[in-house]
This record gives structure tokens, C-alpha cells and sequence, in this order.
């Protein structure tokens, strides 16, 4: 390896500056979206040359924004310190220096634009320290696989015995154990049977941010909108055209959820080695990543029970990180079969006893708990039929009963879910009403535990338990303290373990 690769300053690629452009415009069309196609229905009564003046400006303003960001963004080791530099900005400077004990993990990311002028993005993980995440846009490939291979050689010589994970090919000496492709059919079994109502939620959001935009717009006069909003007809006058419309949201928003899984896990391909587990997948973004198993802090295994008759199932990484990027922490293999979620687990778990020690459910108090919280938004819009002439106490009473029902058994499915289990080695907590999920962390990755006792706790000898690793928390509420034992293990088998958490 070139001791002297990097040492003076580096740029982007020079198609950078037409990736940073096109982020540039994507930005500005999300804020102003709405004004341009206002002026695009307005230029067709009336043509001002205006319309064609403010594109153009906001056009060159990010031609020289770009332009100046790539001229000011460089990136260079710094063997001496040990660390890699960098700078960038465009009215000001951001100065940059990351240790090579910081960086966690390296990866590859890919837009649509990138892969078509065939360059990548660098994303340097520092995980576990305030530093945010590093991405180096258009940047060649050969380039980026070396800087990737520099920056955690480096730190495997520092920490000898870490194991760390950057983005990369199989190679050629590690053996293949098995292979998991996700089909198109199978990412379509995915969308049909996730959860659909993310993607009513997005249209009912979108529909009214259009409407309040053109309402801005359009009827400046408030006395006016509310005239036209009043000669619309509203949906519950007719049970068929409420019907319709409903079906017609139903059908968009299984479309809409659809379209995302396809655009996020599109040509998933995911390889075991004998070393480590290769990801790649993404249309839109086509991400690469390469872990092994030290990292991983919690391994949670989602599925409904839709998605169980049909034998899918997702598999959730959660690798060490900082709070701040808990998000990025997290790692997601969908349409798995029951057999490849053993599989992985056995991959990234070795040979441990599973064996259950301890099992404990929540107590009745958790449930009281829940519905008490539920009722408050039920008893605050009460005040709706007491200040609005138009609702009357009849109306409330039909929200307020079906509201009632639905939290209640919204809240018996969780609290009769909700299980946490011992072993001698792990420590599984599982939850859901519609989605299952069932989380898996290795005792010795905790790193403390919290135990909290209200007072009026204490009669009925309960406790909360939050047990605390680098990659989130697993709480559990209004257990017996019995499992305070199992507390007791959980910190004899951190203090006395040898294994590297992470």
C-alpha cells in the first residue's frame, strides 16, 4: 500500500459539479414547487417575461453555487496525525479532521446520475463520536476503493483485533455460503403486504399541503374560499361516492407503497462469506455494505401476519452508533424466508445456547397505562362539539365510540405481545399488533442498565428495565422484580466477558 497515497489535497471528479447542480435544483423545486406551477397556469393567459427571468437566475445561482462548493471541497490524509482532512464550503469554510480510530465503516453509494456518468459517493461512518457522517460525492471508483482500503487498514493496525467493514466485492479467496436475490415478484409481495397506510398518510399530507398552497394562492379573500369550499359536496352526504373514494385512496396507497419498496430495495442482492455479509441494493440510491458480525448491537426479525402466510420476512441490523444518526445505524434485508433469518442469525451469532431462563410479560398496569394516556386525546376534543355550532354532541359521540374501541384493542394486542426473555446468552424482546417484531441483542454488547421504580410501584412490586447498547435502548414497563436478578446476570456477564462489543 502507498504510504504517500492522498497526502496532497484531492478533489472531487469534475462531473461533481453536475451531481452538486442537480442536488441544487432538486432543493429548490421541493420549496417552490408549488409557485412554479402556479406561474405555469398563469403564463397561459398571459405571457410575462418574468417567468422566463426568475428560472434563469435561480438556474445560474446554482451553476455558481456548485461550481464554487467543488472548487472548495478537498480531502487529504494526514499520515503524520494519523486522520483523514477535509474542507469544504462555499461563503464559508468547514475544516474537518477524523482520527483513524473514529471511522466505524466505509460504504459506497450511487444515485441514478452517478451510476450514469459511472462515479460514486464515499460515505465514511463515524459511529460512537459526535462527528457526523462524511460523504464525498463523484468520486472515481478506483479512487474510492483505495481511500476506503487506506482508512481502515489503517485502523485494523491501531486495533488489531477489531473487526471493521468498508464496501467491497466479495474476493476472490472467500468462500461463498449462500446467496439471497430479491426477485421483482417478491418485492411485489412486499409492497402489497407492508404497510399500506404510510402511503395513505403521504397522500392525505400531500393533498392538503396542495390544497392550502393553491388556497394561498388562488382565494386570497378567506370569505370567498370558504364560499367555494361550501358548494363542494361532501363525501358523507353519499356512502357510494364515499365508498369510491375510499377504494380509490386504498389503491393509491398500496401503489405508492409499491413504488417505494421497488425504488429502495430494487436488485437486492445480498452474499455471505466466510468473513463477512455483502448488502447491495437501491434504484434510486444503490448503497454497498459490508459487515461483520462485531458490530452488530441488536438483530430485530419483522414480519405480519400476512407477510408470515406468505413466508416473508425482514431482518433489521442495528449496528453500533451515535444517537444522532440512529437512522443510518440501521440495516434492512426484506423478503427473506423463515430459513435465511436463521441463517443470518447463525451467521452473525456463531454457536450460542438459546435456551429460555427467563420469561416476563408485562402486568396489568402497563395496559391501564396505555388506555389512560389513549383517552386524553379523546377527552380534549370533546371541546370540538362545545365551540363548533356545526358539530353537534350526536356526531362526537360516533368518533368518540369508534376512536374508543379502536385504541382499546390497539393497546390489549400490545400488552398481550410484549414479552422479554432470558437465555445465557441472549436477550429477545418481543411486540407488535399488526407488525411482528421480535429483537435480539447478545448480553455481553450491553453496555449498562437502567432500573426505575415509580411509587406507586413499589406496593405491587414492579419496575421499568431499560438495558442500554451502542446501537439503542430495549425498555420494558411494569415488569415484577424478579427480573431484577436477570439484571444482575446481564452485568456479571458484561464485567466478566473478554469479547470486543463492537
Amino acid at each position: 500500500m502507498d504510504s504517500k497515497a492522498f497526502t496532497s489535497p484531492q478533489r472531487q471528479s469534475v462531473t461533481g459539479i453536475l451531481v452538486i447542480f442537480a442536488a441544487s435544483l432538486y432543493k429548490i423545486f421541493r420549496i417552490f414547487w408549488a409557485v412554479l406551477i402556479y406561474f405555469i397556469i398563469q403564463q397561459s393567459n398571459a405571457f410575462s417575461f418574468i417567468y422566463v427571468l426568475i428560472p434563469l437566475i435561480v438556474v445560474i445561482l446554482a451553476v455558481v453555487h456548485s461550481y464554487f462548493s467543488y472548487r472548495n471541497f478537498k480531502f487529504h490524509i494526514n499520515w503524520e496525525k494519523e486522520e483523514f482532512v477535509l474542507t469544504k464550503g462555499v461563503f464559508s469554510t468547514d475544516f474537518i479532521a477524523i482520527p483513524f480510530d473514529k471511522i466505524q465503516q466505509v460504504n459506497f453509494e450511487r444515485g441514478i446520475l452517478e451510476r450514469v456518468i459511472g462515479i460514486y459517493s464515499l460515505v465514511i461512518d463515524t459511529a460512537g463520536s459526535d462527528q457526523k457522517e462524511i460523504k464525498i460525492h463523484a468520486i472515481e471508483r478506483e479512487k474510492a476503493e483505495e481511500l476506503s482500503a487506506i482508512l481502515l487498514s489503517k485502523k485494523k493496525e491501531q486495533h488489531e483485533n477489531l473487526d471493521v467493514a468498508y464496501a467491497e466485492e466479495p474476493k476472490e479467496d472467500e468462500e461463498t455460503q449462500w446467496t439471497h436475490k430479491l426477485e421483482i415478484g417478491r418485492l411485489l409481495k412486499i409492497g402489497i403486504s407492508s404497510n399500506f397506510l404510510r402511503g395513505f398518510g403521504l397522500i392525505i399530507a400531500f393533498l392538503s399541503t396542495l390544497y392550502n398552497e393553491f388556497s394561498r394562492l388562488f382565494f386570497e379573500d378567506e370569505e370567498l374560499l370558504l364560499k367555494e369550499a361550501g358548494n363542494i359536496p361532501l363525501p358523507l352526504e353519499s356512502f357510494f361516492i364515499f365508498a369510491i373514494l375510499a377504494v380509490i385512496l386504498l389503491l393509491l396507497s398500496v401503489f405508492i407503497t409499491v413504488a417505494e419498496v421497488l425504488v429502495k430495495y430494487y436488485n437486492l442482492k445480498l452474499v455471505q462469506t466466510s468473513e463477512r455479509l455483502h448488502l447491495e441494493m437501491g434504484l434510486r440510491t444503490n448503497t454497498k455494505v459490508s459487515l461483520q458480525p462485531r458490530r452488530v448491537q441488536i438483530v430485530s426479525i419483522i414480519t405480519n401476519p400476512l407477510q408470515k402466510w406468505l413466508n416473508i420476512y425482514e431482518v433489521k441490523i442495528t449496528l453500533a452508533g451515535s444517537r444522532e444518526k440512529s437512522a443510518k445505524s440501521k440495516i434492512s434485508i426484506p423478503g427473506l424466508e423463515k430459513g435465511a433469518t436463521r441463517r443470518i442469525k447463525s451467521f452473525l451469532y456463531g454457536k450460542h445456547t438459546e435456551e429460555e431462563k427467563g420469561v416476563f410479560k408485562p402486568n396489568i398496569v402497563d395496559f391501564l397505562r396505555r388506555v389512560n394516556f389513549g383517552l386524553i386525546p379523546l377527552i380534549i376534543s370533546y371541546i370540538i362539539p362545545i365551540t363548533i355550532e356545526e358539530v353537534n354532541v350526536s356526531e362526537w359521540l360516533i368518533f368518540a365510540v369508534f376512536y374508543t374501541i379502536s385504541m382499546l384493542f390497539y393497546n390489549f394486542r400490545m400488552f398481550k405481545s410484549m414479552k422479554l426473555t432470558f437465555s445465557e446468552d441472549f436477550l429477545v424482546k418481543s411486540y407488535g399488533v399488526w407488525s411482528l417484531v421480535e429483537q435480539t441483542t447478545e448480553i455481553y454488547k450491553l453496555q449498562s442498565v437502567s432500573i426505575k421504580r415509580p411509587f406507586w410501584y413499589k406496593r405491587r412490586g414492579l419496575v421499568n428495565v431499560s438495558l442500554h447498547t451502542a446501537g439503542g435502548d430495549i425498555s420494558f414497563r411494569a415488569v415484577d422484580e424478579e427480573i431484577l436478578t436477570y439484571m444482575n446476570y446481564s452485568l456479571f456477564r458484561i464485567e466478566t466477558s473478554e469479547k470486543a462489543w463492537m
